[in-house]
């Protein structure tokens, strides 16, 4: 199925690309403007490969449980994608959920190699990977795999992570944390950020899943860290997270921190992150080098985000 300049897919062929259900496709398109397809001389709609590269990030994000309109808000611009459209169009035929089926570790790690080599990594985050976990995630509740086939694509990809993430160069300063609160657990989200991060030039110590507050504030003592980064994705708790927050504001001197994922819109007195996993990575980055205070930015972007939404 290819696709020119001009549209080629049909409303139906994007919902089987993306994962999404047609009458959900035309409510992103008339509510939010995700995209503006083009008409064929029978006015039916048609998408170009740069608006199905769109709607699959729109997918990934609400699958992350970002609402739909803070989603929309956060994909770039229209019209900005085009630089990256080939290389978008390059990944569109790499299928995670026919390698999971695989189950074959040799296969998984080839087309994990692949996708690298076809196109930078913070555009392969976003523009691939988690449209594809999204999609991994679609066809386990639809029946289509076992846990089995998840947990194995879940391991290759915490691998293919980690080495990105060492990989990086150390810049040697006051690092980041960047982990969970006690009780959440789906990390891949944001082990990539993590990679990201220290791929721009941030020194980052990645504590992974399920840290109890205790273990937050014992690193926060030892490391004096420049910031706080915590991922509250749907399925965990509230009050763990909002403790964490509030925790590490109160030390002396106080950790800034950023939220991100499904409950970051519920916690108070941290700055919310951007939608998307690399341009969240590039923010924080920028405001590192910035040289704000620790409080300058807290709670700022998500008073913005609650008062836009």
């Amino acid at each position: 199925m290819q696709a020119g300049d001009q549209g080629r897919y049909t409303v139906k062929q994007v919902a089987a690309l993306t994962g999404v259900l047609e009458t959900t496709l035309r409510v992103w398109e008339r509510r939010y403007q995700v995209v503006t397809p083009t008409r064929s001389p029978g006015g039916y709609r048609l998408y170009d490969d740069d608006q199905v590269a769109r709607l699959r990030l729109m997918a990934a994000l609400v699958a992350e449980g970002v609402p739909a309109s803070v989603a929309a808000k956060s994909l770039p611009p229209l019209g900005t994608a085009a630089a990256s459209a080939t290389e978008a169009r390059s990944l569109a035929d790499l299928d995670l959920v026919a390698t999971a089926l695989s189950l074959d570790p040799a296969r998984l790690d080839a087309l994990l190699a692949e996708v690298l080599e076809r196109a930078p990594f913070e555009q392969v985050v976003d523009a691939w990977l988690l449209p594809e976990l999204a999609r991994l995630g679609q066809a386990w509740a639809a029946g289509e795999i076992s846990v089995a086939h998840e947990h194995f694509v879940t391991a290759g990809v915490i691998r293919l992570l980690g080495r990105i993430f060492h990989e990086a160069p150390e810049p040697g300063t006051a690092p980041v944390l960047v982990g969970l609160a006690e009780g959440a657990n789906h990390e891949l989200g944001l082990l990539a950020f993590a990679a990201c991060l220290r791929r721009a030039g941030v020194s980052v110590v990645y504590l992974g899943a399920n840290v109890p507050v205790s273990a937050w504030l014992t690193a926060a003592e030892t490391l004096r860290p420049r910031a706080a980064v915590i991922g509250a994705p749907l399925g965990a708790r509230v009050r763990p997270v909002q403790e964490l927050v509030d925790r590490l504001r109160a030390l002396t001197p106080p950790v800034a921190v950023w939220v991100g994922g499904g409950l970051a819109g519920r916690l108070r007195g941290a700055g919310l992150l951007p939608a998307g996993v690399a341009r969240a990575a590039s923010e924080v980055a920028t405001e590192l080098r910035s040289g704000l205070p620790p409080d300058t930015h807290l709670g700022q972007t998500l008073d913005k985000m609650r008062a836009g939404a």
